[in-house]
């Protein structure tokens, strides 16, 4: 949950703009006081898109843009990791990642982007899926990453993300977008996909990161293709 002060701040409003919001933007009274669900907001932003942004299409439509699988890269998929807690786990994919950073030395730039993640998480957990959670920085824009990546973590067992659910997912899609719309685009096109028969079978199912990945690449796709071979 957030207050109305870090919402102000989320959004870059003040204080009596977020108040104008209520109504539109959900929110619950505790205390007297209004407090706002992340995933809330993140659902009411993704409504606010311009109609000039790309729209939201399913993965394996040619034309589709963004494609998910432009953003990812076998060297940024790690399968089968030990870690069962969701900290170790995001920290140890970051410091893994391969990452184009506009700041060094690598280690604290790396740190520096831990932090704004665990920030987010700490808010609520992002672990939004029985399978699969969507960790990602509070503040992209602040974070000093140089492009727009995903790091998919496949976990050995279940982790705790400490969701209220109890949802202990293995699947974990870091994504580093250095923009809060394209972040939202990207929760979303993943949700989109989650519901579609045996796509999270295929995620689990898959024997190497290359298989992983071609699940978002079409063979037949010659972007993909050349990701991969390179």
């Amino acid at each position: 949950m957030m207050t109305v002060a870090e919402l102000s701040t989320y959004l870059s409003l003040s204080a009596r703009s977020v108040y104008r919001l209520v109504g539109d933007l959900p929110a619950i009274r505790v205390g007297g006081r209004w407090r706002f669900r992340v995933s809330d907001v993140e659902q009411w932003l993704l409504k606010q898109r311009k109609a000039s942004e790309p729209q939201i299409e399913p993965v394996e439509e040619l034309g589709s843009k963004p494609r998910l699988f432009s953003h990812m890269d076998e060297a940024n998929i790690f399968l089968d990791v030990p870690e069962s807690a969701a900290m170790p786990l995001i920290r140890d994919a970051i410091l893994r990642a391969t990452l184009k950073l506009t700041e060094s030395p690598e280690a604290a730039a790396k740190e520096r982007i831990l932090s704004s993640v665990l920030d987010r998480e700490n808010l609520c957990s992002t672990a939004l899926h029985p399978d699969v959670a969507f960790p990602h920085p509070r503040e992209p824009e602040k974070c000093p990453l140089g492009d727009d990546r995903i790091v998919v973590v496949r976990a050995a067992q279940p982790v705790e993300f400490g969701e209220i659910h109890g949802y202990r997912p293995r699947i974990v899609f870091l994504l580093l977008a250095r923009t809060a719309s394209l972040q939202l685009l990207w929760e979303a096109r993943l949700s989109h996909l989650l519901h579609r028969e045996g796509f999270v079978q295929k995620l689990l199912s898959a024997k190497s990161p290359r298989e992983l990945f071609d699940v978002f690449a079409p063979p037949g796709d010659a972007a993909g293709n050349a990701r991969r071979t390179a």
